[in-house]
């Protein structure tokens, strides 16, 4: 038994993830246990080394306020402006190197009342020497006296000193820092006393601490601006030593560069994991095996009995221990044997249903067919008004109750999942006509207003299951047009592209009775609907939207809906619909075939049956002979010739599936003879035996006698070859009749709008003789033309030209 994860395999992973999960909390146990003590030490540490580094720097720069302090008090002791010449640079000269320059800067015109400004300003120079530097006295730079150093000083205390922010010193090109303070005669502020101090010493030390101990320093000014950064890298959970320190309140910040706090616990911990692993793995091993032996190597013995066991899947196995797995064979025979009594049932179940529909299906269809094919026949014969409303009814009943057969039998095929569906090349037009003609007037006998807006492109030909989508939205517009009293309904269709694919969106909108929240949840679902009145006021199954539903999504789409009680409704279907080149067909209108001379044989065991396709066949020109079987209809055809045979398939003594096949195998000219298949059995096994027997083309009961029509129109070239006359085509009709037809169909089209089929019939008009027609007739024939290529109805003068014309 080939078997791509087995239990031996589980259980050796469950039990290395025993494992591993075992190590690992014993290994997250300890780290939290250790990670506490390490911290804590690792962070005094860091704390000490951050405050013994600050008093260091801190003291560096306190050591260069004793030059300040003498310069102020220089400048405190003498008044005399030549002396101060003579001492200050001897002081800034036998200064530290951390100080860089220096001065004293009086009040303005207090040296001289003439000058402004007279400071003495001194600065090493690379040579060891001092320089005087005259710039800052230059009255035109705005005055030193402005200087965030000097007007910082210029108000505190004596011996109280201002420090500066850290600057770039223009003519060094290092961060320097100046301390102001100032000097007083008499109680009185005679100015500021300034050194500046050079940061590059500091900022070495810092980096050479730094990466003695192994730490990261970042040190920033009063204003948070970095002064130096080395060896600072931040991560998770990283502890960082902060601290301000000096009067000039900088802020220090430490960390360990090299090794965290994590890294000193995931090393103990490790070394702890490699003592306990090996004797952990020794466990895992004797579990496996104590596992292997006592559990899964009878279930595995079990799984490979029941894949080699005879088609009763019963286990025949030698087990003696009375435990779980005994138990476990033992239901599983007990249930093996239940479950193929109920496969039996089910089975034959299956079987009682789908002849159960069948029969169904022709014992109701076989009946269906003579009341809609006797009123079909009615309906041609003289009628008073109350005649033909009664006759209206009973066809429009016996529609609903097909409607009703088909949906039941369309929520079988989907149960048994044998919904098909047939694609093929359609123009999106032919189907907007179809719902025009049928909904528009529908719609406006109930005083509703019909509309449909496309932003399909008008030439657009799709390659999907016409009838399918045709089916979609006629049920929809069914239910759209019975739940609205007043107001309107409409159909939007626009289509958009998606993942490659192209998709066909409907809108459906109504002002009708509304669904609430509740109900919408429900009314996809079989033989539901919104309220247990709505089947008492309306009618109706229940299933058209379950099958509109599984429709959509058997074509790739799906279907949602909006709705609210007492305001209306709007479904929105997507169906996937591929865009194809339109076929080049001749437009045609629904014409009559002309059988003069023809002759048909109806194979038909039901006398009313019999009876209304001898009506229809006789009323189109047809010589018809009848037979009730279909080794009668072998017998006859074996001696005669018949233009045409309707052959049903449900008969005694012979069906029609064995008789066309005996009929395709005689030898003689009959077996050549076009057969339609007409039954009441409409499931696709039927039709595709009839189809495979010899039938060319299968009529569904009841009999609509338009589709009759569109058939023999279909197969006229085969009807006509056994005629001596060259064609019965409706175009040879006398020319008069025809033109009649055609004006009547035009005439519909346009009270329907449907543009499309209006400029097909017109396109039949102008085709048979254009130069029949003189200049005022070929003028008011392209106005009309035009008029329908716009959607709009033509004015009635043109009309009546056109009419005119085809009636001479």
């Amino acid at each position: 038994m080939a078997i791509k994860s087995s239990l031996k395999k589980k259980s050796i992973i469950a039990l290395g993830l025993y494992l591993c999960f075992f190590i690992a909390t014993v290994g997250s146990i300890t780290y939290v246990v250790v990670e506490y003590p390490i911290k804590s030490k690792l962070q005094k540490n860091l704390d000490l080394r951050t405050e013994l580094l600050a008093t260091s720097l801190d003291e560096s720069l306190n050591g260069s306020l004793g030059l300040l302090h003498s310069i102020a008090a220089i400048g405190e002791a003498t008044g005399e402006y030549e002396e101060l010449k003579t001492l200050l640079p001897t002081m800034i000269a036998q200064s530290t190197n951390m100080i860089v320059s220096g001065g004293i800067w009086p009040e303005p015109y207090l040296i001289d009342p003439t000058i402004r400004l007279n400071s003495l300003f001194y600065n090493k120079n690379i040579e060891g020497g001092v320089d005087l530097i005259h710039s800052w006295n230059n009255p035109e730079s705005g005055g030193y006296n402005i200087e965030p150093w000097y007007t910082s000083a210029i108000n505190i205390q004596p011996q109280q000193v201002s420090w500066s922010d850290v600057y770039i010193d223009p003519y060094t090109h290092v961060q320097m820092i100046t301390a102001s303070t100032p000097y007083f005669k008499n109680g009185k502020v005679q100015g500021v006393a300034t050194i500046d101090i050079s940061l590059s010493e500091l900022i070495k030390y810092v980096q050479n601490h730094a990466n003695q101990y192994d730490i990261g320093v970042l040190i920033r000014d009063q204003n948070g601006t970095s002064i130096t950064e080395h060896n600072f890298f931040l991560s998770k959970n990283i502890y960082i030593s902060q601290l301000k320190f000096g009067t000039y309140n900088w802020e220090i910040d430490v960390v360990n560069s090299k090794r965290l706090v994590a890294e000193e616990t995931f090393e103990l911990v490790m070394s702890l994991e490699f003592i306990i692993a090996p004797f952990l793995l020794a466990c895992v091993m004797i579990g496996y095996y104590m596992i292997n032996r006592y559990l899964i190597r009878p279930i595995v013995v079990i799984a490979d009995k029941v894949s080699d066991s005879t088609t009763s899947g019963i286990i025949e196995m030698d087990y003696r221990s009375n435990d779980e797995i005994r138990h476990l064979i033992d239901s599983f025979n007990h249930n093996t044997i239940y479950l193929q009594e109920e496969k039996v049932k089910a089975q034959a179940s299956t079987k009682a249903k789908s002849a159960f529909l069948a029969t169904l299906s022709h014992e109701i269809r076989t009946p269906m067919n003579g009341v809609l094919g006797t009123a079909q026949i009615l309906a041609k014969t003289d009628l008073n008004d109350h005649q033909k409303k009664l006759l209206h009814s009973l066809y429009d009943s016996g529609e609903h109750m097909m409607t009703l057969l088909n949906e039941i039998l369309d929520f079988s095929k989907i149960e048994q999942g044998k919904l098909e569906l047939d694609s093929s090349p359609f123009p999106l037009s032919s189907i907007i006509g179809s719902i025009n003609s049928v909904y528009y007037t529908l719609a406006t006998e109930k005083g509703l207003s019909f509309k449909v807006y496309s932003e399909v492109p008008t030439e657009r030909w799709y390659n999907a299951d016409k009838a399918r989508m045709r089916q979609i939205l006629f049920n929809l517009l069914n239910n759209a047009i019975k739940f609205t009293s007043r107001g309107f309904v409409e159909v939007y269709l626009n289509e958009y592209e998606r993942d490659g694919k192209v998709y066909l969106s409907i809108q459906v909108r109504d002002t009708g009775i509304g669904i609430s929240k509740s109900a919408q949840e429900k009314i996809f679902k079989p033989f539901e609907q919104a309220e247990s009145s709505t089947t008492r006021r309306f009618g109706g199954t229940g299933l058209g939207l379950a099958i509109t539903q599984k429709i959509v999504q058997g074509m790739g789409g799906n279907i949602t809906v909006k709705s609210e009680e007492g305001i209306g409704s709007s479904f929105f279907v997507s169906l996937q619909a591929d865009v194809c080149e339109p076929e080049s067909t001749q437009d045609t209108v629904h014409q009559k075939f002309d059988c003069n001379g023809l002759t048909a044989l109806i194979v038909e065991d039901n006398r009313t049956n019999t009876m209304i396709m001898d009506a229809f066949l006789r009323s189109k020109g047809f010589e018809t002979t009848s037979v009730v079987d279909g080794a009668k209809a072998v017998d006859i055809l074996s001696q005669c010739t018949f233009d045409l045979v309707l052959m049903d398939n449900h008969m005694p003594v012979m069906d029609g599936i064995e008789a066309t096949e005996r009929i395709r195998n005689l030898n003689h000219p009959s077996s050549k003879g076009l057969i339609l298949g007409c039954t009441a059995d409409v499931f696709k096994e039927t039709r595709e035996k009839m189809l495979k027997a010899g039938a060319d083309h299968i009529l569904a009961k009841p009999i609509d006698e338009r589709e009759l029509d569109d058939v023999l129109i279909k197969f006229s070239d085969r009807l006509t070859r056994s005629l001596p006359h060259a064609s019965h085509s409706s175009t040879q009709e006398p020319q008069s009749s025809n033109n009649e037809k055609l004006l009547v169909d035009l005439y519909v089209s346009l009270d329907n709008q449907d543009f499309e089929k209006a400029k097909s019939i017109l396109r039949v008009i102008v085709s048979q003789d254009r130069n029949k027609f003189n200049n005022e007739e070929r003028e008011a024939i392209d106005k009309i033309s035009a008029a329908l290529e716009g959607n709009n109805v033509p004015s009635e003068d043109d009309i009546n030209v056109l009419t005119l014309s085809l009636a001479e």
